[in-house]
């Protein structure tokens, strides 16, 4: 679209606009017509371009920033999320829930509002963070709901207790029957099930839970305000409920209710076949990474690897620092990851997998060596998630294979002192941003909404690596400074969506997404990021949020 630039739209003026252009400059004013930014510069500029119909917004000092973009989101399954019994999923993260106790008064009440059989699913505990210091039990959940099936589900998404009537619709009846499913995803403990399943295996037992698309559209739409308040124009939708979740986003982006631009990534939350299915469908077809417009997007044909964080399940080259017993879960093997990873590139595809401890991060670094070396193609940006942990030598292959990682430091501030305790020495080397950029990468930051904070915090997790919840200051090798967090959490992002040439940054021609903080972020002091408020969000230059 050609532009009359002898006036604009909407001023922004008397702020600290920080640009994310290729110099990192820091502007004054900001001038929008129609969806597009026309002008970056001088508040005395500006006032050259405007009429009796512009509306000018005096910023009074206060940082103005390209609109977020949060690389790793489930918008669907975070907006499942409730305190209410009747809620899809009912929250019970720390906030709501102190105890096992407090968890076993959220399924009673629960029960008296279902029909015996109706499914009750919840998710958020930390045992860290409850007075028993322990995971609920099969006993614990049968105690106080015998007639419904219960879903306990750990905050990280990837451990989740069940009771007696939910292990039966996996045809688990007795302690004998965990050997069917891969090794140590159903527990056993003293010969007893403790109703514990980890990951793939949880993951197809998920499945069984019902969500209609109605409750998904309301999800979606609950999400939709959450982002606006926390900054976020755009998302990775990482994994939903599948086919019917990637209509509903589809149908609700293209008709621009949810007004958040989605790069939607084939994944299904309900684990590898749904996964391979869903994407081998894809493929088959033809189609590519990067179908559709600005306002949706086909994205990267996503798989999963390894297990949880927080859990913790993830797969490490080396036992866990606390419990050198504890297993970490692989859902696929080497040649396995490397054959898909080529069948993704060769179908011109972006390729991403979830993998979090360095292991399952050795396995993808491999298939992409193996992969290049047969089809090297140019601007590939085949990506990593969560990639929490790495060596040296990891590193330094990544970079030199171009792959970008979509991490997410929120889950630091949430539960950073934990990790200490899990992986030891190895935070050296967790959600290694520093490291990242030193090399030339492009990593971007996300939040694994509903899993971690989403937002600024992000950005604060980046900058500080500060457990908010249990005041205590992780390992720093790994910090970067507030401006490469905001590259991270823009630039880096639209790059990672091939999508830098009209978002992710404040410059003349891309789109008027932006967003008004309540201080000025660059001189703020860094500790008290947290106290940072996002006062406007701006997609399309049209304003969507104000704070109140």
């Amino acid at each position: 679209m050609d532009f009359d630039y002898s006036y604009i739209d909407i001023g922004f003026y008397n702020g600290i606009v920080v640009t994310v252009n290729e110099k990192d400059e820091i502007a004054e004013a900001v001038g929008i017509k129609g969806n597009k930014i026309v002008f970056v510069g001088k508040t005395e500029e500006l006032k050259k371009l405007i009429d009796e119909k512009t509306i000018l917004i005096d910023l009074k000092g206060r940082s103005l920033l390209p609109g977020l973009i949060d690389s790793h989101y489930h918008p669907i399954l975070a907006g499942f999320f409730g305190n209410e019994p009747g809620s899809s999923i009912i929250n019970i993260k720390s906030d709501t829930c102190k105890s096992i106790e407090d968890i076993k008064e959220k399924i009673v009440q629960a029960v008296k509002i279902k029909k015996p059989g109706q499914w009750i699913s919840m998710m958020g505990y930390d045992p860290q963070n409850l007075e028993e210091d322990r995971h609920p039990t099969i006993e614990d959940l049968d105690s106080v709901s015998p007639n419904n099936p219960v879903q306990c589900m750990h905050i990280g998404g990837h451990v989740c207790v069940y009771n007696t009537l939910a292990l039966q619709e996996l045809g688990v009846y007795k302690p004998e029957d965990a050997y069917n499913f891969p090794k140590d995803e159903v527990e056993v403990k003293n010969k007893k099930l403790t109703g514990m399943v980890r990951d793939h295996t949880h993951f197809a037992l998920w499945s069984k839970v019902d969500y209609s698309p109605e409750e998904q559209e309301i999800a979606a739409m609950k999400s939709y305000k959450h982002l606006l308040k926390n900054g976020i124009t755009s998302i990775h939708d990482c994994g939903e409920c599948g086919p019917s979740s990637y209509h509903i986003m589809q149908k609700l982006c293209l008709s621009r209710k949810f007004k958040v631009r989605s790069y939607m990534l084939i994944h299904s939350i309900y684990g590898k076949p749904f996964s391979l299915k869903e994407n081998d469908n894809l493929l088959k077809l033809g189609f590519q990474t990067g179908l559709g417009n600005e306002y949706f997007r086909i994205g990267a044909n996503k798989f999963m690897i390894d297990g949880g964080s927080s859990a913790p399940s993830s797969a490490m080259k080396e036992p866990y620092s606390h419990d050198p017993e504890l297993p970490g879960i692989l859902g696929w093997k080497e040649d396995e990851v490397a054959d898909y990873i080529k069948l993704i590139n060769d179908a011109e595809c972006q390729a991403t997998a979830h993998a979090i401890g360095d292991l399952a991060v050795e396995y993808m670094v491999r298939g992409y060596e193996k992969t290049l070396a047969k089809n090297p193609r140019e601007n590939h940006r085949h990506r990593i998630e969560h990639c929490t942990f790495v060596d040296e030598d990891l590193l330094h292959r990544m970079a030199e294979l171009n792959i970008c990682p979509s991490v997410n430091p929120g889950m630091i501030q949430v539960g950073g002192k934990d990790y200490e305790k899990f992986y030891g020495d190895r935070m050296k080397y967790c959600i290694a941003l520093r490291s990242m950029l030193d090399l030339g990468m492009k990593p971007s930051i996300s939040s694994d909404t509903p899993s971690g904070p989403a937002g600024l915090a992000t950005i604060d997790a980046a900058v500080n690596r500060y457990d908010r919840v249990k005041q205590y200051q992780t390992d720093e090798t790994q910090k970067i400074s507030v401006l490469e967090a905001i590259r991270c959490a823009t630039y880096n992002g639209a790059y990672l969506s091939f999508e830098e040439d009209i978002k992710g940054s404040i410059e003349v021609g891309k789109l008027a997404d932006l967003i008004v903080l309540s201080e000025d972020i660059l001189s703020f002091p860094e500790r008290r990021i947290n106290e940072i408020s996002v006062d406007m969000t701006m997609i399309d230059g049209i304003v969507e949020y104000i704070r109140k």
